[in-house]
């Protein structure tokens, strides 16, 4: 059985987030269903009673990868002033790089998401509750830079945010189709000019 309240101990806190880590790294790179159990146990070098101790099933393992990637997507999200426009700019190309550097993989929530979308309706809600905060952290910048006056009254912060992340998503899934960076700049490229098209309007 798992503990709702996680593990009690700086060791055990260390040792479930060491299971995760791993699996993440191998669902991002694998699939989940590519992924097994003993793969996980192997690469993390743990048991499978302690596996059972943190986790009470393989999709409860998910759940916490799928957690974990979006905390780190959050995470970097919040190295970059996104409530800016060069804040804007400076992370759509950080995303660029990233996708670059990790070799066309896609983004890590959104290729977890899409394999798990298909699994039954407590995942599918997990998956949506990912998006939607994420989404709900874009939402929140661009409110704050419509309360600043850089966006105008009419803009929509909430449906800014729906059409950027919508913008990513299809720029991650297309260069990693091609392998060339080239699509999702055209969509980060298209998701700016359509952010900057919301600017106040200037009156003669």
């Amino acid at each position: 059985m798992t503990s709702e309240t996680g593990p009690k101990t700086a060791r055990g806190r260390e040792r479930k987030g060491a299971i995760i880590e791993v699996a993440a790294a191998l669902m991002y790179e694998r699939g989940v269903r590519a992924t097994g159990l003993e793969d996980v146990l192997a690469e993390s070098r743990s048991g499978k009673s302690q596996f059972y101790h943190y986790f009470s099933s393989k999709d409860e393992l998910v759940a916490a990868v799928l957690e974990y990637q979006l905390m780190t997507v959050l995470g970097e999200l919040g190295e970059f002033r996104v409530d800016t426009w060069r804040g804007i700019r400076s992370w759509f190309d950080a995303l660029l790089e990233g996708q670059e550097e990790r070799g066309f993989k896609g983004c890590p929530v959104g290729s977890l998401s899409i394999e798990l979308s298909a699994g039954d309706r407590l995942m599918q809600g997990r998956v949506a509750d990912a998006f939607s905060r994420w989404e709900t952290a874009l939402a929140r910048a661009f409110a704050a830079m419509q309360a600043r006056g850089a966006l105008d009254d009419s803009a929509r912060p909430q449906i800014l945010a729906e059409a950027t992340l919508a913008a990513i998503q299809g720029g991650y899934l297309l260069s990693t189709i091609h392998r060339d960076i080239a699509p999702m700049r055209t969509a980060l490229t298209a998701a700016f000019t359509e952010l900057r098209a919301a600017r106040p309007q200037k009156t003669s």
